[in-house]
């Protein structure tokens, strides 16, 4: 972690010019996010990831950081590195399980993200020329103007927080600070009422992670997630669990992942089969 952390601020401040201190900030930010993150998706399966990069970048403005290029470069260096600290927890966590040599496993994962950083440029120009709606400015659309077949939550937010370092509005790191010591308050309250689970997460205090999942995604997918959600206690409350089993590891969370990896195929199949349309 020392060598790459030493890498990456040689490389971002040598080669690419950018100030020294918002990248060594991003690079410690990570060792936080990393653990912080790492939770929700041994959890949940759900990485807060764009979360973490606005708060990186609010609290990089509140250090003097005023343009919008050092917040992209900085928030993305924390974003990607987070990310795939994430990833390869989850990884070794399954190889475990497995009986997979880590060390091994470790290597085929470097070797993945060298070839992503190069594919994920040619991925991007070609889906976005393919797909033109990619290209439009969603921060900039009113609720009625947004694309149906177009919703990137994380999308809006990166765009908004970084507008927000040329626009100062003062109100969004009141809002990042108000909002951290309200998600505090119910992380505490909800394991405090931990033996009442259902009612907890159902009907009294939903995660704070899922209390701020409507603000930024379509109604009727934080419905459909929600439904979900109040099931899966519903199932689990009424079912015997093991005490030697994780939680990720229950029937309603396997199904559940079933569901997503099939969506996932099915939206995977789709846009290959319609990108293959629009180049061919």
């Amino acid at each position: 972690m020392l060598a790459w952390g030493a890498a990456t601020l040689a490389t971002g401040h040598l080669l690419l010019r950018q100030p020294l201190l918002f990248l060594a900030l991003a690079v410690a930010l990570v060792f936080l996010f990393a653990l912080v993150n790492g939770i929700s998706v041994g959890v949940s399966d759900s990485n807060p990831i764009s979360s973490a990069f606005v708060v990186s970048v609010v609290v990089m403005a509140m250090m003097g950081l005023a343009d919008a290029g050092v917040g992209l470069m900085a928030g993305a260096i924390l974003l990607v590195s987070t990310s795939v600290a994430c990833d390869m927890q989850q990884d070794r966590s399954t190889g475990w399980r497995l009986g997979t040599p880590r060390v091994l496993q470790f290597r085929y994962q470097v070797l993945g993200i060298l070839v992503g950083a190069v594919l994920a440029v040619v991925f991007a120009r070609l889906f976005m020329a393919a797909y033109p709606v990619l290209l439009l400015d969603q921060t900039a659309m009113k609720a009625g103007q947004q694309p149906a077949e177009w919703s990137s939550a994380m999308t809006y937010k990166f765009v908004g927080v970084l507008r927000s370092l040329t626009d100062d509005k003062p109100y969004q790191r009141t809002a990042i600070v108000v909002g951290v010591a309200i998600g505090f308050a119910i992380e505490l309250a909800r394991k405090w009422l931990k033996p009442r689970r259902f009612i907890v997460d159902a009907m009294l205090l939903p995660s704070p992670y899922a209390l701020s999942f409507g603000g930024f995604v379509n109604l009727p997918t934080s419905l459909w997630l929600g439904a979900g959600g109040v099931v899966s206690s519903l199932v689990e409350a009424r079912t015997p669990q093991r005490a030697d089993l994780p939680e990720d590891m229950s029937g309603t969370s396997l199904f559940g992942g079933g569901l997503i990896a099939g969506d996932a195929l099915a939206a995977l199949a789709i846009g290959i089969t319609g990108l293959l349309a629009a180049v061919l």
